[in-house]
């Protein structure tokens, strides 16, 4: 594919060759929000066909479509954003047929870019929001507000005996056979945006050690049945990205959060990030039920007409 013009900069999709020239300058500027590594803009990538440019030598753009329009609009950029850059973005912004989006923004890059409150709409995406944890506290589980995780794992153990062992590209078959399990015997609808997670999640596993993605993999009596995919997005922070466990299986899902908080805090991680709820009920309440320190805010931005 080739460059294609947006904004007045010329854009590239993103390749297996970019690795390291976003990697490395992904890692000088972290971000709070979880999808900011190379590894996630190339799973992801069927799905928001994300595009970048170097606006600047420090400044990263990142482009993406979104639902239900094939409408090209913008992450959030990183790195330090001059006041003449984001002036030529809202200038540029005014002459497409449509509001352009700004997605992914956290809260420090609104404090340290006010000039974009005056041509952009701000809003709070609560179900983008990213839920962040003490990795000591997972890996514990200590204290009364956890009692009934720990009666779920105490009932797992009475139920079976369970080994892990580290991800890496020798046994993602032992995965995809995880995967393979649910399919059979959940049947999910795999329909919306879990087919597009699934998707993402084939193409972290096809390319696990490229992406330096590190998990765990959880078997019962030689059989694959729970794993999960983390990396880290700050010197303090790690993200789970995916996690999977089959539910036939009492407190599997219990057990392979614990399991994973207690390599990520030994590795000497302080935090861990699990990501959004997407919005859905349930999955924002088995989030809470970990008890977050933090629900790291996320916001859009739409540009205003007229401004």
């Amino acid at each position: 594919m080739s460059e294609s013009s947006f904004l007045g900069f010329e854009f590239a999709p993103v390749k297996s060759e970019d690795r390291n020239t976003l990697s490395e300058f992904l890692k000088r500027y972290p971000q709070r929000l979880s999808g900011y590594t190379f590894a996630m803009l190339a799973a992801w990538d069927s799905y928001f066909h994300y595009e970048w440019t170097f606006a600047e030598p420090e400044l990263l753009l990142i482009s993406c479509t979104l639902e239900p329009h094939a409408h090209r609009h913008l992450l959030q950029p990183v790195g330090p954003a001059s006041d003449s850059l984001l002036q030529g973005i809202t200038r540029s912004a005014a002459d497409l047929a449509y509001p352009l989006k700004i997605i992914g923004v956290t809260d420090s890059f609104l404090r340290m870019n006010t000039l974009l409150s005056g041509s952009f709409s701000v809003a709070e995406d609560r179900a983008v929001a990213n839920y962040l944890y003490s990795a000591e506290a997972l890996a514990q589980l200590s204290g009364r507000k956890y009692s009934k995780k720990r009666n779920l794992l105490s009932q797992a153990t009475g139920l079976y005996r369970w080994v892990c062992e580290p991800l890496h590209a020798g046994i993602i078959d032992k995965c995809f056979s995880v995967l393979d399990s649910i399919t059979n015997e959940e049947h999910p609808e795999v329909e919306g945006m879990l087919k597009r997670e699934l998707a993402a999640l084939n193409c972290t596993l096809r390319n696990v050690n490229d992406f330096n993605q590190k998990g765990l993999v959880v078997s019962v009596e030689g059989r694959p049945v729970a794993f999960s995919i983390y990396e880290a997005i700050s010197p303090t922070t790690v993200a789970i990205h995916f996690e999977r466990a089959l539910r036939s299986y009492k407190g599997l899902y219990q057990v392979v959060n614990l399991e994973t908080a207690r390599v990520i805090a030994a590795e000497g991680f302080q935090f861990i990030n699990r990501e959004e709820d997407l919005g859905d009920p349930g999955l924002r309440d088995a989030k809470m039920s970990y008890h977050p320190i933090e629900i790291v805010p996320a916001y859009e931005l739409t540009y205003k007409a007229g401004s």
